[in-house]
């Protein structure tokens, strides 16, 4: 982890001004405990490395997964063995609950979930092997703790009715519809309302306090269930955006993200499906080779591919409940069958996909928690998503970098849309052009289209309007759209620091960058420039590339980007940087700006550099 992202972990609000000499004292009190190798310090930060065994978490987790798997091979008595084992872990609630902050919620949360997972694992496999009535009171109390679990509920019914209990399940159930339609506005799952109607038909006995119960819309409506393979092709959820035609290079990627999404070992039914993470800077063609993969292992899944743009819905409760929407809606359920509140469209979107195969492409994810909730579970679908995050996790995802085109891919992708007599004789031209693009694939295809809607423009003249323009980035528009505000949207995603330490290191034209120099022109210390690098090239504003030394880097920005903000970058916040640029490393000042006219010396002079430094 970088310092910033330990600071912003434990102090989200406000941090001391001591905060330097905490975190320090803090690696040092878990060096000691830990020992002194387990945590290594690094220019940006600090990275701790477990030994095997080490972590109950993770043990656990191990635990539970084998347990599922000798389930699965129905070895049922040696999983609820090791289900025992792993749950005898726990001394208590998660080591998290007095830690503030929502990376702890999170995995409190989610450590919790796997908690009661294998709680309801353990005594499902318990209800076939134990006296039924030994169970009881362990299920009372779990139902106490937990009041809306249905799985829960449905094993002490099963518990109370193989004791001799019948009446007393029965009353849980209705309990339990109460408190649904009281809490939630929902009614129990399809599986607990069989149970109920099961034991309710046995000898008719009605439970003390009860009448017949209302009638209860199902958990899954019937237009939702399994689509029937002989259906028409039409019948199948198609909502992935057209392929591109002419698809050029990219090779090796699509290569590995269909052998990810389709080969290999069927996952477990409960895990997360099979994984890609597509991710890259801004117009490097992220999104085309997602929908071109995904077009091309179409047959792979058979039940459909859903697509949701993260991008246009807002990051908020409400845009959370519109992607399940659209995502229920492409696996067959109307908008009236639709729960109101996104969990529970959650629990239904979960349920209908787990025993399906379907792809799902989630495209422009800028944070983890935009895509989390719609991750599919199943052993049987795959998911691949597309973002600017480098650091975008999901477990067991095969992570594919893009980089921008080379020279030959990128000759070729120019090329593509343009006929012959474009072509005869504008191989300088093409070569300019080539060197604005540096290779983005957007760009190149924006190029084409300007030629194709102008006929009476050739490359020439093309190449001379994005050499002359102060920000070529204007000029490039794909889909309505100008790679310069793409290049913004990028940008207002950063913090205010980030987003002016940016700017500040596209103020001048170094093209590569140490954390020395970037120092410079942020005006910060070395190391905090360095943590600036890093959560750059992680949002892949910039890209690390190596020194030529051992175990050195640097980073580089694209010319399209820095030009951009370059264009963009308010004078006063230009002349800071120029001046500490001129005052402590002039060598960075290759050209004067073009937008302060003839008179250098007075701009140089006012930046605080001075006649001396201008020479």
């Amino acid at each position: 982890m970088s310092v910033p992202q330990i600071v912003d972990t434990l102090w989200p609000r406000k941090p001391p001004q001591t905060v330097a000499a905490q975190i320090h004292n803090r690696i040092s009190s878990l060096r000691h405990i830990l020992g002194a190798k387990t945590i290594e310090t690094f220019p940006s930060g600090y990275s701790l490395t477990s030994s095997p065994g080490s972590i109950d978490a993770k043990v656990f987790e191990e635990e539970v997964g084998r347990a599922m798997s000798l389930r699965a091979t129905g070895r049922h008595d040696e999983a609820t063995v090791l289900l025992r084992t792993g749950l005898g872990r726990w001394r208590g609630q998660s080591a998290f609950q007095h830690l503030d902050g929502e990376p702890f919620d999170r995995e409190a949360s989610r450590l919790e979930e796997l908690r009661i997972f294998a709680l309801e694992q353990c005594i499902e496999g318990d209800l076939e092997t134990r006296d039924a009535a030994e169970l009881v009171p362990e299920l009372v109390d779990l139902v106490a703790a937990h009041p809306t679990h249905e799985r829960l509920h449905h094993h002490l019914m099963l518990a109370l009715d193989r004791s001799g209990r019948r009446s007393d399940a029965l009353n849980v159930y209705l309990g339990l519809q109460r408190r649904l339609a009281d809490e939630l506005g929902t009614d129990p799952a399809a599986d607990i309302q069989h149970l109920y109607q099961e034991l309710l038909s046995k000898d008719r006995v009605v439970p003390a306090h009860a009448a017949e119960p209302q009638p209860v819309r199902p958990r899954l409506p019937a237009s939702a269930t399994r689509p029937d393979r002989s259906a028409p092709v039409g019948a199948v959820a198609s909502q992935l955006p057209p392929d591109i035609s002419d698809f050029i290079g990219r090779g090796r990627e699509r290569r590995l993200i269909v052998d990810a999404l389709t080969s290999g070992v069927t996952t477990q039914t409960g895990t997360a499906a099979r994984a890609v993470i597509i991710s890259g800077m801004t117009g490097v063609g992220k999104s085309a080779l997602a929908v071109h993969t995904a077009h091309l292992t179409r047959d792979s899944f058979p039940d459909g591919q859903l697509y949701i743009d993260a991008s246009a819905f807002p990051r908020n409760w409400e845009g959370l409940r519109g992607v399940l929407g659209r995502l229920l809606h492409g696996l067959g359920v109307s908008e009236d069958e639709q729960p109101d509140s996104w969990p529970l469209r959650q629990d239904m979107y979960r349920s209908l996909i787990a025993s399906r195969s379907v792809m799902v492409l989630i495209d422009n994810v800028t944070e983890a928690d935009d895509m989390r909730a719609v991750l599919p579970t199943g052993g049987s679908s795959a998911v691949c998503i597309t973002t600017q995050v480098s650091s975008l996790a999901v477990d067991g995802a095969v992570r594919v970098p893009l980089d921008v085109l080379d020279a030959d891919e990128s000759g070729a992708l120019l090329s593509s849309g343009l006929s012959p007599e474009q072509l005869e004789g504008q191989g300088r031209w093409i070569e300019e052009v080539l060197a604005v693009c540096g290779g983005l694939p957007a760009a190149l295809r924006a190029v084409g289209n300007v030629l194709a809607a102008r006929p009476h423009w050739t490359l020439q003249r093309c190449a001379s309007a994005l050499t002359g323009a102060q920000d070529p980035a204007r000029e490039l528009s794909l889909l309505g759209r100008s790679l310069a505000e793409a290049f913004d949207e990028a940008c207002v995603r950063l913090s205010e620091d980030s987003r002016n330490a940016l700017s500040a290191l596209a103020a001048v034209d170094a093209e590569r960058l140490t954390p020395t120099t970037a120092g410079v022109l942020i005006g910060c210390p070395a190391a905090t420039a360095a943590a600036f690098l890093d959560e750059l090239a992680d949002r892949n504003l910039l890209c690390p590339v190596r020194a030529g030394e051992p175990r050195k880097w640097v980073y580089v920005m694209h010319a399209l980007l820095r030009t951009h903000l370059q264009a963009t970058l308010p004078d006063a916040q230009y002349l800071t940087v120029l001046g500490r640029a001129l005052r402590e490393a002039p060598h960075l000042v290759r050209r004067r700006p073009m937008r302060y006219g003839e008179a250098p010396e007075a701009v140089l002079e006012f930046a605080g550099g001075g006649p001396a430094a201008a020479g």
